[in-house]
């Protein structure tokens, strides 16, 4: 066997494998072998029949399936033991491959295409200049998300008369018109959140309604989705055009959550772990929570800006013919000769964050252990138990979940990159220069949202347009 590698540009390759008989010929023998034993045809004994019948049916495939697989297995041992840092995978000459006359050949040479990645050499620190934006928690954030706490913990109550946040619950009847119901019409019981009613004219009828109150009203128009419209009188989404869009809903009862009162048993009901004492504590706990929330779509923002400062640092070339032709050989289904060509932009800035990505973990030795993630699914379940007001659970018992969720490969390799990209997110902190950024969520999901239009190419309408 003999391998020749050589250079089609700076960051491509043809491997050039050449076999003779000497290189396939003895596993083409076992192969025959093995299929002499197991071929059954009429008038021979199972495994008796003779070798040559056996060579003139399986021989062919035998030898085409053997010699490509020693093919590949040289292409890749050569890449290891060359230390060839490729891109995507190695690309046989299918028309080379097509010509192959596996009847007569003796002598194969079949040629690889192979994509090589760019050498990068990349310092983090302090001449790497780029946004941290802190987020800033208003007071009235505050107080939205201390009155949901509120209601929340609050109690159950049945009011005589419906307001705007209230919840209805009714029966449903499929109507003719207006006042006729339908012979046999559909019926079905269930509730009405008032509040999230898309129709403005209905949420003012339901508010003020009493027990006993009916009134009619098209169901699809009144929420705006087939799916609401389809759950609320109790049928399958596709079946929602079976039925006609008149329903009357006749109130049987009201309910109302009527908010806790701001206390200490609320404080720990709802902030068990803070031992918070006063109003003022609470709502620096509140505002604590709801910053590492906000905070955590900041970072996200942050990962993206030094990605793209770290793209514009490197300037990393890339084999770019090879991976477009990799591109459409791996993805034949989902892309066209034309996507790959419109989209290649982006799908080289992936390629090539996903190599400093590799990198930055290679040259400052990031890792993620077992045991980290194991923390990891352990404090998820242990918060989701929480939810559900399952506190102090037994560690035997969180054992098991995570040893559960461990036996899914999906979900671990999510904790796993999740981990990793926080660990990325704690190395650009402390190696590049942050310029902090104060400002409010507002205003920070408004700058980045004009930065998506602006990268997608979406224009804000002039005001042209608009009149």
């Amino acid at each position: 066997m003999e391998i020749v590698q050589e250079q089609k540009g700076p960051l491509e390759a043809v491997l050039k494998v050449r076999l003779n008989e000497d290189d396939y010929g003895d596993q083409v023998e076992k192969e025959l072998k093995n299929m002499q034993k197991k071929a059954q045809m009429p008038g021979f004994r199972p495994g008796k029949v003779p070798k040559g019948l056996v060579m003139k049916m399986y021989g062919k495939s035998i030898l085409a399936e053997e010699v490509n697989k020693i093919l590949a297995d040289a292409v890749y041992k050569h890449i290891k033991e060359n230390e060839l840092n490729v891109l995507g995978n190695p690309l046989p000459d299918q028309e080379q491959a097509d010509n192959i006359d596996w009847e007569n050949q003796k002598e194969f040479e079949l040629h690889y295409h192979i994509g090589l990645a760019p050498e990068i050499n990349l310092e983090l620190n302090e001449e790497i200049e780029v946004d941290y934006h802190k987020i800033r928690v208003e007071d009235e954030v505050v107080d939205n998300y201390i009155q949901d706490i509120r209601k929340r913990y609050g109690k159950m109550t049945n009011p005589g008369v419906a307001e705007a946040e209230d919840v209805a619950f009714g029966e449903f009847v499929e109507m003719e018109d207006e006042k006729t119901p339908k012979t046999e019409g559909h019926e079905h019981k269930s509730n009405v959140y008032i509040q999230y009613i898309r129709d403005e004219d209905l949420k003012k009828q339901l508010i003020g309604k009493k027990p006993g109150d009916s009134l009619v009203f098209d169901v699809k128009e009144s929420v705006g989705q087939d799916s609401e419209a389809a759950a609320m009188i109790g049928v399958k989404k596709e079946e929602l055009d079976n039925y006609g869009p008149l329903f009357r809903f006749t109130i049987e009862s009201i309910s109302r959550v009527e908010p806790a009162d701001v206390n200490s048993e609320l404080f720990s009901k709802a902030a068990p772990e803070e031992n918070v004492e006063t109003e003022e504590q609470f709502r620096e706990v509140v505002r604590e929570q709801v910053s590492k929330q906000y905070q955590a779509d900041a970072d996200k923002h942050f990962k993206n800006l030094v990605m793209e400062k770290l793209l514009e640092v490197t300037k990393l070339d890339l084999p770019e013919e090879f991976l477009k032709k990799w591109l459409l050989d791996t993805n034949k289904e989902e892309l066209s000769k034309e996507k790959v060509e419109n989209e290649f932009d982006q799908f080289s800035d992936s390629f090539r964050w996903q190599l400093l990505e590799n990198y930055l973990i290679k040259e400052y030795k990031i890792e993620v252990k077992p045991e980290e993630v194991n923390k990891q699914l352990e404090d998820f379940i242990r918060a989701q138990l929480k939810q559900y007001g399952q506190e102090n659970v037994p560690q035997d018992i969180l054992d098991q979940y995570v040893k559960n969720i461990s036996g899914n490969k999906e979900e671990v390799k999510k904790v796993y990159d999740h981990l990793f990209d926080q660990k990325l997110l704690e190395l650009f902190r402390e190696k590049i220069n942050l310029n902090t950024v104060e400002t409010g969520y507002d205003d920070f999901v408004k700058l980045v949202t004009e930065k998506y239009k602006k990268q997608k190419g979406v224009e804000e309408p002039s005001s042209e347009t608009e009149k």
